[in-house]
């Protein structure tokens, strides 16, 4: 029985999937031949000619790094596709551009893993717009494929594509096209900077005022434990937000602000916000820090730090998105007047 051929981009690099940062391989169990895997197929691009298979599915699948993927190649999870036969890849073989490759794997989860399902806040005119919720990825991820908004639009006989990314921690709107010159739109609008964006976040302390944060961000890399965080660092790409507090906790201890990113840099609101000195609750990195999330990761925490975390997942809702006349506008969760009222 053949599995599912699949043309997600199974290794797509979601920022909040923390599984290449410090976590040891599993033990690989072979995926070819078992009805519950999933294929994804590609040629050798020409910067990919000569590579042999473990650097070309590292080349193809950046995360997975070259001693994870020589594991792939050996369990003979990475075939060569030859008159629709595939044969496993040796060892020491070189690829050749335009070579026709897959490489299978076993789900990761189940559809059943979705707790809460994302709502539909539109659709029409070649686009599915939802309210996603915060426990949902965008993308299939190496810990998610089952349980991501993707996967779930198919399901629903509605299969799109996201025009923009957002956190699998952060709720809210998530443009998506079934229409590929909507999509072209949305995304070019988005990479212009021509689509107005504005969030809402709880977070540690009182802000006083209305404030502009404009500190140039870059990642972290081997400055730091985890090097995906974001840095403020003159070197980096500019980044821009603009935030307005809303409320006080009647403890005083926590704020709801509102925050209108003018740039698009990866976790800009929330390393923006954690070098104001206000992080945002629940954030994992950002509020909880690096030794914290690095343990988090490996699942090393003890009972007494996982507890530690102040919410079940960072406080951050895409509450709004503006392009021209289109305005979207997803409610903000209720888990937000929670968390803000100490419970």
């Amino acid at each position: 029985m053949k599995p599912d051929q699949s043309d997600q981009i199974i290794d797509h690099d979601d920022h909040d999937d923390h599984d290449d940062h410090g976590a040891e391989p599993e033990r690989r169990q072979r995926a070819w031949g078992d009805p519950r895997a999933v294929v994804m197929r590609w040629a050798v691009p020409p910067d990919g000619h000569g590579l042999d298979g473990a650097g070309a599915l590292a080349h193809k699948v950046r995360r997975l790094g070259r001693e994870r993927a020589a594991s792939v190649v050996a369990a003979g999870d990475f075939r060569v596709v030859e008159g629709g036969v595939s044969r496993p890849i040796a060892a020491d073989e070189r690829l050749a551009k335009g070579t026709l490759v897959e490489v299978w794997r076993l789900p990761p989860d189940d559809p059943a893993d979705i707790v809460e399902e994302p709502g539909v806040l539109l659709q029409q005119d070649g686009l599915i717009v939802v309210d996603k919720p915060g426990n949902l990825a965008v993308h299939p991820t190496a810990r998610y494929l089952h349980a991501t908004v993707t996967s779930w639009l198919r399901r629903r006989g509605t299969p799109a594509n996201p025009c923009h990314r957002l956190d699998r921690e952060t709720s809210g709107v998530l443009v998506c096209a079934d229409d590929r010159d909507v999509e072209r739109r949305w995304k070019m609008a988005f990479a212009a900077g021509r689509v107005q964006k504005t969030y809402m976040a709880v977070v540690d302390g009182v802000l006083d005022a209305a404030c502009t944060i404009d500190r140039p961000l870059a990642l972290q890399g081997e400055r730091g434990l985890v090097r995906i965080r974001m840095v403020a660092d003159n070197a980096g790409q500019a980044a821009v937000t603009l935030v307005e507090p809303l409320e006080v906790s009647p403890d005083g201890r926590r704020s709801l602000v509102r925050c209108r990113p003018q740039t698009g840099r990866q976790h800009q609101i929330r390393a923006h916000l954690a070098a104001l000195g206000h992080p945002i609750v629940g954030d994992k990195l950002y509020q909880m820090g690096d030794a914290w999330f690095d343990a988090f990761t490996r699942r090393a925490l003890d009972a007494e730090a996982g507890a530690a975390l102040p919410a079940p997942r960072q406080c951050l809702h895409a509450e709004q998105v503006v392009l021209d006349d289109v305005v979207l506008t997803a409610p903000v969760p209720a888990l937000f007047k929670q968390v803000l009222a100490g419970r």
